[in-house]
Order: C-alpha cells, then structure tokens, then sequence
C-alpha cells in the first residue's frame, strides 16, 4: 500500500534552505580541501609537517597560499586574517637559513594554524630549489632546510647554425647558460670561431627537475651530437665513482690535454702563415702565431694545465702572459687590456682557467687576442696540433656506460631506436 506524504508550501521551503546551506558547506569543505593540499609532500606525510602539539585535529587546518607581486612573507600570512606575532616569530627563525627576499610572486607556502586563535603553528616553503620548513609550539621550536623534492625529465632541444652557435642555440630554446656548457664540453674537439658553419646541425638532451610544486628548473647536459664539417661529433654524460664527466660514443673521455681554442664567440683575422703583410712595418713577414678579433674585455682562457711562466709587459706584445705545460710545451697570451685579477709569476692554473682580457696593447691595430704556442723554441700551428684525450673507460665501467649512451641515443634518434633495441635483443 503506497503512502502519500503531503509537505506543506513553507515545510518545502525550510527543507530546500536546510540543503541548500548543506550544499554550500561542502563546497566550503571541498574548497578549504584543495586549497590546503600540500605542494611538496603527500597527504601522509602531514603529520611529519606539523609539530607533535600541532599534528591536525577538529581545532587545527593546514592552508596554502601563493605570494602575489609585491608579498613579502608576513603580507602574505596577514592575507589571511593570521595572527601577526606568531607568524613574525617564525619568520624570525627563518633568517638564518632563507634569503626572503628571494621569494618571488608565485611561490608557494603551506601553513599550520589553530582555528580557534589563528595561531601559525607551523610553515612550508620552497625557496632556491630547497624546502623549508618551520615548527613552532609554546614549547619548542625548529628549523630545517632541504633539498625539495622532485623528479627528473630528459628533453631534447634540436637547431641548426645560422650564424654561430650563441644565437642559433637561442633560437633553438637553449639558454645562454645551456650554450656555455655546450661550448665547455665539446671546446676540446672545436674550434667555435672556424669549423662551425651555417647548416651544421646540433642536438642536446637535457635533464629538467620538476618539483612537485609545479616548477621545472633545467640541469645538466645529458648528451649532445654537433654536426662539424660533415662529421658527427657527440658527447654523454658519465658519472664514475660519483665524478662526472663527458666521453664520446666509444667512451674516450672529451677531458683534453689542451683546448682547441684560448676564447669563445671570435674569429680568426690573421692565421699562422709564413707571409703576411705587418701592419706596422708594411713588410711581408712570417706569422707564426694566430690573431683571434674579440670584443675589448672578452675572457681569454688558459688552453690547459700550467704554470706562469711571464706575467706583465713586453715591448710589441704588450701585457703578455706565457703559460709552461708538460712536455715544454708553452702557450702565450698578449696585447691583454688587463690580466686576471691575482695572477702572478709562478702561479698555477687549470685548463679553462682565465688569464686575462682582451685589449690592444702594444703593437695592436685593434682589440684582439694575438697567440703563440711553441713547443720548446719552435713556434708551431696550434690549429695543427693533434691533442690526445686524457682517459678511457673499461671494463664494468664501460658497459654501464654503453647503456647509458644507448637510452640517449634513443632520445636523439627516436627514429633509429626500435632498430637499436632490436639489435639489442639477439
């Protein structure tokens, strides 16, 4: 027997209030919920966040926040009706590990608070890739930084020489910072200022980190492949006993004897030749050295591992700076506007080490890097010069490194991978 309920016009208008604020609350709920989820860690992992007095209850809320243009950490708790002194107190106890002004719009913080009194129980934040957190209860109080966590992600960025390498790798994507780590690692086998051409191709693979927050930071070169006058030269990364590296597909590490060039980003306006006309005498004469045209106060690098040899003036040469390597070998560096700041006679340096500053001292027409290498009194083509690299991988070594280099490959040639694991597998 079916029952009939009759609701009367203002009992169905209190019932439809009484659901409407239900509803309304859990939105309320839903949307307190997503905006407390935590940006760095996992949901368990929240009584870790929060001081032992301070771990979630019926009194107590976990909120996030995001900085806006012109925050500073307290406008951004005070956003949020906090209890000012608790959260200065804190803040306090920040100094000592964070540059605050760091933070920038978009940031990110989580904080613990009591519902009752808007107490800042506690604080959670990224800054400089590191995550900071803050505890504070009326009894007790820490700080700890560490390293945020994230996951890493390979890329592959491919472009094509237009001009040079600094504003083809822009174009591609790379960052003036990616295109100096470039140049480092293949400086041993090329010459940036001549055997780069327009329609050489380049690829590079690199390991981003991505933060749970959101953020993706770029790391290092993983691999990279340089198209040079129609060979292709490649370079992997390899870490061995926890020091890494750069070695080729062969694994022969790109760690040279010498550089292919003491400076970056030039060109070569008078060659080592045995006639040329001095621009100061007028007369034909040898140029056993190479003149490489710069920009005034462009770096000039140590070409590989030495010892002072000659720091200061000499006549023609100007400021002039001779490096002694092994097997007297002996490079030299001259017309400097001003050498490095404390090099000194007998100093040691390293390969890449800078020495000085392009200029146009002494005999110079211009600003220019004039540069000689001899090996014990006879000056020699330094573009001639075989360099030997410095190590070779073996053994267990060299088979973790072969799997390595082949899942680069496999990003540089997604085309060829199917083939190479195929291969693989027989």
């Amino acid at each position: 027997m079916s029952r009939i309920i009759s609701i009367s016009n203002s009992s169905f208008r209190i019932m439809v209030g009484n659901a409407a604020k239900a509803a309304g609350s859990i939105l309320i709920l839903v949307a307190m919920a997503l905006l407390s989820a935590p940006f760095v860690n996992s949901l368990p992992q929240e009584a870790e966040f929060l001081p032992a007095a301070a771990k979630p209850s019926k009194a107590q809320a976990s909120i996030g926040a995001m900085f806006r243009s012109g925050d500073n950490l307290l406008s951004a708790l005070r956003r949020f009706a906090l209890d000012a002194p608790s959260a200065y107190g804190l803040i306090e106890k920040i100094h000592p590990l964070v540059n605050l002004p760091k933070l920038r719009p978009k940031n990110n913080i989580r904080v613990g608070l009591d519902e009752q009194d808007k107490t800042v129980r506690a604080m959670e934040f990224v800054v400089d890739n590191n995550l900071v957190r803050v505890k504070g209860t009326t009894e007790a109080s820490s700080t700890k930084r560490q390293e945020a966590p994230f996951v890493k992600e390979s890329r592959v960025v491919r472009g094509r020489i237009k001009s040079n390498l600094y504003e083809s790798g822009i174009d591609a994507g790379l960052s003036p910072l990616q295109i100096l780590d470039l140049a480092k690692i293949f400086e041993s086998d090329v010459d940036f200022v001549s055997d780069l051409h327009p329609g050489n191709d380049f690829k590079v693979v690199i390991e981003d980190r991505r933060y749970l927050d959101g953020r993706r930071v770029a790391g290092r070169i993983l691999a990279a492949e340089l198209e040079v006058e129609n060979q292709i030269i490649d370079a992997f990364y390899y870490e061995k006993n926890g020091r890494g590296n750069y070695y080729n597909r062969n694994g022969e590490s790109l760690g040279p004897s010498f550089l292919r060039a003491p400076l970056s980003y030039a060109r070569i306006s008078s060659p080592f030749t045995a006639n040329r006309v001095n621009p100061f005498s007028r007369t034909v004469r040898p140029h056993q050295a190479i003149d490489y045209a710069a920009p005034f106060g462009t770096p000039v690098v140590a070409i590989g591992r030495g010892r002072v040899e000659f720091v200061g003036w000499r006549s023609g040469y100007g400021n002039v700076v001779d490096v002694r390597h092994s097997e007297n070998y002996l490079s030299r560096y001259a017309h400097f506007s001003r050498f490095a700041p404390n090099l000194q006679l007998g100093q040691s340096v390293e390969t890449g080490d800078v020495i000085g500053y392009v200029g146009q001292t002494g005999h110079a027409t211009g600003p220019h890097l004039h540069f000689e290498f001899l090996h014990g009194e006879t000056k020699i083509n330094f573009l001639n010069l075989h360099i030997a690299k410095a190590q070779e991988l073996a053994g267990a070594d060299l088979r973790s490194f072969f799997e390595s280099r082949d899942r680069q490959l496999a990003l540089l040639h997604p085309e060829n991978s199917e083939i190479r694991l195929a291969q693989k597998s027989f």
